[in-house]
């Protein structure tokens, strides 16, 4: 069971961020709104949330869960596939170190944490345009 959540706030370049979908930009206002909805969510579910501030540099540094998979035993800090992305990761790892054992993800190997998912012991890794096989 969870008992803890880290999100990012979007920052104004969010809708700068990677996308393939084929819409409109998101207004930023709407999408704070959005995020703000979404934390009180997850309080509502019990948690304890950690909100980190937007990162200038990154517009899809929202996305937490893509750059580290956290187990009850230790954190795999991911290597983005969308060289955008990468170093992502190093502001992240910062935030996890005290609580877990830290592993890493090396070149070549890519992995977005989106892109994997965990089922008791298991983890089910889906290839993508930004996770390889070569992990």
């Amino acid at each position: 069971m969870f008992t803890n959540a880290i999100v990012r706030t979007p920052g104004k370049n969010f809708n700068q961020g990677i996308t393939t979908a084929k819409l409109e930009k998101p207004d930023y206002f709407t999408t704070l709104r959005q995020h703000e909805a979404y934390c009180k969510v997850i309080e509502n579910c019990g948690l304890n949330i950690t909100i980190l501030p937007p990162d200038p540099d990154y517009p899809d540094c929202p996305f937490v869960e893509d750059t580290a998979v956290i187990t009850k035993d230790f954190v795999i800090i991911t290597k983005p596939g969308d060289k955008k992305r990468q170093g992502e990761e190093e502001k992240i790892e910062e935030v996890l170190r005290p609580f877990r054992k830290i592993e890493k993800i090396k070149s070549p190997g890519t992995v977005d944490g989106g892109d994997i998912l965990q089922a008791e012991n298991h983890f089910f890794i889906g290839l993508s345009g930004r996770t390889n096989d070569e992990i």
